[in-house]
């Protein structure tokens, strides 16, 4: 059973004691993102991340990370579009330890600027390296396209040309604004004594000031505009993404959303698997995901393919739609698709790191804890006909954008424009 409670000076708290198991899972989630930045300091909630590994007034960088390998080195941190998170994974007894350095580093980091000025630049390199990546390229600059008018659209890594002018005063300030407890929540699954995590997170967090609600709950829905993205790299194959406006988190068609997903391309036995590569031979990777935020959401179809399969894979993919839109799926195929979708749950869910995961994405974003026997019953209880009424309601053909990146030399831009306005009207 998970137990909530507040720390004094507000901080949430899910834990969830687990007897069978001789590990625990921690971890401390930070309302701060991509979203909770401007023109001017987009990247920041990402360079914070890193500069709470580079010492504390009790810890030197080294001694930290001789403290995270000491208790198994499962130590780490990620930053997205609406939170950060640092987490650990340990035994049992290194738990209170784990909860001593996090609490370290989140109240006591020192943030020197010749630090925070070396640490940029293996940031530029990070970021070097996601530009290297095609598969990174494709899906960034897509929602920066998308959502062009809103933080949604803002890289996660930020640019360089905007990284490289942060110094420490412009930390301390993002911090002071999003580094409150009134937007931390803390979550632990696994094995410990109740009570000695209490007094740990008492000790370790109580210097995190209350704070005050801060500017992206007050923020819009974020508007969509159809898009097309075209980037020349100097490999072999396209990697390409077509997108839809979906839901946002807390729409209650995320449980069909699951199931939609799962069918279309979420596994093996998908439409666009079984067709595109299977049937067709058309692509080696296809698949589709969503991504679901406060503020919006999208649908993402991904394939690599050669060149030359851009457009026939497009076609295939919008008669795949189309035929989701007009006929209902069997009722052997819906039933194949949820089971695998239970499984998928039931089975992430038997692991510490996943529950308290969980717990943590659920307060961050203000919601209740939903039992996984609930999502269950909520997967199964999807119809025919629901998953239909979804196709037909979010997977506009108007609304499609699209994302290109990798050898587009034999496709002129003025021709890739005319190809998808083609699409958009229902002429492919």
């Amino acid at each position: 059973m998970v137990k909530t409670f507040n720390l004094s000076n507000g901080i949430q708290v899910a834990m969830e004691y687990m007897p069978q198991y001789r590990s625990a899972s921690l971890g401390v989630w930070v309302r701060a993102g991509s979203v909770n930045e401007n023109d001017q300091n987009n990247g920041m909630a990402h360079v914070i991340e890193h500069m709470m590994f580079k010492g504390t007034g009790r810890r030197t960088a080294r001694e930290l990370a001789d403290a995270m390998t000491e208790i198994g080195g499962n130590m780490d941190a990620y930053t997205t579009k609406e939170y950060t998170c640092y987490y650990a994974k340990t035994l049992y007894e290194h738990l209170y330890k784990a909860i001593d350095i996090l609490g370290d580093m989140l109240t006591n980091s020192m943030i020197s600027e010749e630090d925070l000025q070396k640490e940029l630049g293996v940031i530029a390199e990070e970021i070097d390296m996601y530009d290297d990546s095609p598969e990174d390229i494709v899906h960034e600059r897509l929602q920066e396209a998308v959502w062009r008018d809103h933080p949604l659209g803002y890289l996660i890594s930020g640019e360089k040309s905007v990284i490289q002018n942060f110094h420490r005063q412009d930390v301390l300030n993002f911090m002071a604004e999003y580094y409150t407890a009134n937007r931390m929540v803390i979550s632990l699954s696994g094995y410990f004594d109740e009570e000695k995590v209490r007094m740990a997170l008492e000790k370790a967090f109580s210097a995190v000031p209350s704070g005050n609600n801060a500017d992206f709950e007050n923020q819009d829905h974020a508007l969509y505009y159809p898009s097309l993205y075209m980037q020349h790299k100097d490999i072999e194959q396209v990697h390409m993404i077509m997108a839809f406006e979906s839901i946002d988190y807390y729409d209650p068609e995320r449980y069909i959303f699951s199931v939609a997903n799962n069918l279309l391309g979420g596994n093996v036995n998908s439409r666009l698997f079984q067709v595109i590569r299977e049937d067709m031979g058309l692509a080696y990777a296809i698949y589709s995901y969503g991504g679901s935020y406060e503020k919006g959401g999208l649908f993402h179809i991904y394939a690599a393919v050669h060149p030359e399969q851009v457009r026939p894979v497009i076609q295939a993919v919008l008669n795949i739609i189309d035929e989701l839109k007009k006929k209902t799926v069997s009722e052997r195929e819906l039933h194949i698709v949820k089971e695998s979708v239970k499984t998928d749950l039931i089975i992430s869910d038997e692991s510490t790191y996943n529950r308290m995961s969980n717990y943590g994405k659920y307060y961050i974003h203000n919601e209740t804890i939903v039992p996984v026997e609930d999502v269950v019953r909520l997967i199964e209880a999807v119809t025919e006909e629901d998953v239909q009424r979804f196709m037909q309601k979010h997977f506009d053909i108007g609304n499609l954008s699209l994302s290109l990146v990798g050898d587009l030399s034999s496709m002129p831009k003025s021709e890739m424009e005319q190809f998808w306005e083609a699409c958009r009207a229902g002429e492919v």
